[in-house]
């Protein structure tokens, strides 16, 4: 499994770097960023494309991150209360398998064994 995450990673930066090579004049043109928001404006300097395709990858991956960091918290969490229900089952098992027999159960029982008996 190691193995084929190298590979795919090495295939992402293969293709990566692939793409790049063959759009370069297009990437390397520059657009300017504006935003309208009530009534304020804001643009940006000018920003050549392989970077706003750079910086869209990389904030991709910090989100896949998080997401991924939140599901791990939240799964450990829910193996700590599995553990914990285990082990309470756990104990009472053995308190049940460790209570003594009843006396008149066990008393009963030896009597009928014995009256059946010639």
């Amino acid at each position: 499994m190691k193995y084929l995450r190298v590979a795919a990673l090495i295939l992402l930066f293969f293709f990566s770097m692939l793409f790049f090579v063959q759009n370069n004049e297009l990437l390397s043109t520059t657009v300017r960023l504006y935003l309208e928001l009530f009534g304020a404006e804001f643009q940006s300097r000018e920003i050549p494309y392989y970077l706003i395709v750079l910086l869209a990858f990389v904030a991709g991956g910090f989100i896949s991150l998080i997401y991924l960091l939140a599901e791990k918290i939240r799964l450990s969490g829910e193996l700590k209360r599995g553990k914990a229900k285990i082990k309470d089952l756990e104990e009472e098992v053995n308190s049940l398998r460790n209570m003594p027999l009843n006396d008149d159960n066990f008393n009963m029982d030896s009597s009928e064994n014995q009256e059946s008996r010639p």
